[in-house]
């Protein structure tokens, strides 16, 4: 399944707090991430957002628990386990 993507996907867990203007604060676990993007797992966070919306993200380390990255997002597939969103 993986030989058609650009980038390889790295299994990673670490805390994700989205800001959206209408939907506020949200708050994920990665799945996987790559180059590209990261995986969300969250059944929950699916039935709330749409394919195209952006967010703020903020990627914690769960360990040092204090975020070593920010960025935008952009929600780019849902599934019946989470959201796909790609960096942009």
């Amino acid at each position: 399944m993986s030989g058609f993507r650009k980038h390889g996907r790295r299994l990673a867990k670490c805390l994700v707090r989205l800001s959206h203007t209408e939907l506020g604060e949200l708050v994920a676990e990665t799945r996987d991430i790559s180059e590209t993007g990261v995986f969300l797992n969250s059944r929950d966070l699916v039935n709330i957002v749409n394919v195209g919306e952006r967010f703020n993200a903020k990627l914690y380390n769960t360990v040092a628990e204090k975020a070593v990255s920010e960025t935008r997002l952009m929600v780019v597939r849902l599934t019946d386990d989470g959201v796909g969103l790609a960096f942009e």
